[in-house]
């Protein structure tokens, strides 16, 4: 199917055909060769184009058995398409958009891609935030049509602006669980000061801050929510969309904003890594 990404054309002189996006999944997972995942042992008959049978103890194997791509039919080509589609787009991914420009057969087939793509997301590595940090809760409404996102939100601090940020749904979290589980103990916490923003947990410092004259929102955490606009990384969603998945959408825009200064193929492979090693 011809697609209309112009970041695609890079992704046809890297992955032109099916067997090269075999071989590449194949060394990401084995950087330094196959090991069964039973009993360990490095020799194997290959019995079929990405299937492995250990030579000591007889178990066959593929190079999706045992990550969020098992039981997959889609061919490795696709997975590596949505996933570059994934890692391409400075918004947040579109399902439909996916399932027209990867001829995935099915709206119900590129959602369910995209959500093992935004799990394998949730599962990347995230440095908790130091220093200096901002925290506060706040209504993200993602377009004209979406539902607001009720959030904690923690910005940290930098003298040249702002650097990191972790976002968790308010109804599926407390605020000084939400702290301990994003920011490093020791770091000093900017809040507002008002009703449950007084306290922090043990363990780390409290600053009081004031909003701009005129602002609904405390500095720094203003620019970062209008970026997040700004560059659509948050998508519209339907209200009977389950606390699980709005969490996804969130976990998709950190994972972007915190590498926007990243390379697509450098996330690219992050991603995959993550969708292999789960």
């Amino acid at each position: 199917m011809e697609t209309t990404k112009k970041y695609f054309e890079e992704f046809e002189r890297l992955f032109h055909n099916e067997q090269i996006c075999i071989d590449y999944l194949y060394n990401l997972r084995w950087k330094n060769g196959w090991r069964c995942p039973r009993c360990s042992h490095n020799e194997y008959w290959k019995v079929g184009d990405m299937k492995y049978k250990c030579k000591e103890c007889g178990y066959q194997s593929t190079i999706i058995s045992g990550t969020l791509l098992q039981r997959s039919h889609l061919s490795i080509s696709k997975w590596l398409r949505s996933t570059w589609y994934v890692a391409n787009e400075t918004g947040c991914a579109n399902a439909l958009e996916m399932q027209n420009l990867i001829d995935l057969g099915s709206y119900h087939t590129a959602l369910s891609v995209l959500n093992k793509i935004r799990i394998a997301i949730s599962r990347c590595k995230k440095p908790k935030l130091k220093g200096t940090v901002i925290v506060d809760d706040v209504f993200i409404k993602s377009d004209a049509d979406g539902f607001p996102f009720h959030t904690y939100i923690a910005v940290e601090d930098k003298e040249n602006g702002y650097g990191q940020i972790s976002m968790e749904l308010h109804s599926q979290t407390d605020y000084h669980s939400f702290i301990r589980r994003n920011i490093a103990s020791g770091s000093t916490i900017r809040t507002n000061g008002i009703n449950i923003y007084a306290r922090v947990p043990d363990g780390y410092y409290l600053t009081l801050i004031k909003r701009k004259s005129g602002s609904k929102m405390l500095p720094l955490i203003e620019d970062v929510v209008n970026e997040i606009l700004d560059c659509r990384l948050l998508g519209s969603r339907q209200s009977s969309c389950s606390h699980k998945k709005m969490n996804m959408y969130l976990e998709e825009c950190c994972f972007k904003f915190n590498r926007r200064n990243k390379k697509a193929e450098s996330l690219f492979e992050e991603i995959l890594l993550s969708v292999i090693n789960c």
